[in-house]
């Protein structure tokens, strides 16, 4: 058995349902104390503005200048810094050693790129603005901690199911694969811009479907969305980015590289599924498992 070279090798076995739920736990309360800090010492400062932005423009207009403003900071501005060490050839942390950027193909892949990046900028507001209860847009009024709690949890939990699940079933249908999801895993070393390189009908069901999905449910607070969206952008990107500086241990990265383990996004479904791998060390300890997962899905890598 190969010993491991790094301390999540140890904690993330793709045998061990555990750690997953822990992360799931741990992203919980990260989320929580951020949108705590944002209710608490942000909010207020922006509470007046936001209601003259609404007033003045509409509720429907007012959501997307506030979602564009938002995507442009995340997407554009942070994914822009997650995707220079590709552009300068940074070998350091690099994930897939010896993979760089093509730029021809990123050039190609630019117009699919912003025509998702607009259709999520315009589809939320209206979904958000057509479903949210009135209570969801006061900024006078903040939810409470066991709210955002409960939001959060009833969020992610949405997320890993629905993502893990669709995402699975475009990998198990021959057809749906060929011509919708392989689109997607045209970048085998994917950079941050490409988390939403996809076919727009994966874009809608993979990507937005359960991002909005829970907020909806919920009836959650407006500030509270815009944070799960901020941070679900910034997951996505640094996942993609190809560098160890993903926050999750090169989890998806992995998937891009042998396309059969790792269809969830924090590993619960996964783990469940025995389809959980991360790059080295666990591989290692269970030769040929994830490959033998991937088969028994009807996967085979194109």
């Amino acid at each position: 058995m190969a010993v491991p070279s790094r301390i999540s090798d140890v904690l993330f076995r793709r045998d061990m349902v555990g750690p997953s739920f822990v992360k799931f736990a741990a992203t919980v309360t990260g989320m929580v104390l951020i949108e705590k800090v944002f209710m608490e010492f942000v909010l207020p400062h922006l509470a007046g503005e936001l209601e003259d932005i609404f007033a003045r423009h509409g509720k429907i207009q007012a959501l997307f200048l506030l979602s564009a403003a938002n995507s442009v900071v995340t997407f554009w501005g942070f994914g822009a810094l997650m995707a220079l060490p590709a552009f300068v050839g940074a070998s350091r942390w690099k994930i897939q050693a010896g993979k760089s950027l093509d730029l021809q193909m990123l050039q190609s892949s630019m117009p699919l790129i912003v025509f998702n990046w607009l259709l999520g900028i315009i589809l939320l507001p209206l979904l958000f603005a057509h479903f949210l209860p009135e209570s969801s847009f006061d900024w006078r009024s903040p939810p409470s901690t066991q709210t955002l709690v409960r939001d959060a949890v009833v969020w992610l939990a949405i997320e890993e199911v629905w993502f893990f699940y669709s995402h699975r079933w475009m990998h198990m249908n021959k057809q749906l694969y060929a011509a919708v999801h392989k689109m997607h895993h045209k970048w085998t070393a994917p950079i941050s811009f490409t988390a939403i390189y996809c076919h727009p009908f994966e874009h809608l069901v993979s990507n937005l479907t359960p991002l909005v999905l829970g907020p909806l449910v919920c009836g959650s607070h407006l500030a509270a969305i815009s944070i799960f969206s901020f941070l679900g952008v910034l997951h996505t990107m640094a996942v993609h980015s190809g560098y160890w500086f993903c926050d999750d241990n090169g989890m998806h990265d992995e998937h891009h590289a042998k396309f059969n383990v790792n269809f969830g996004v924090l590993g619960v479904m996964d783990s469940l599924y025995g389809t959980y791998q991360l790059p080295g060390g666990p591989s290692q300890s269970t030769p040929g498992a994830a490959s033998k997962a991937g088969e028994r899905l009807g996967e085979k890598v194109e």
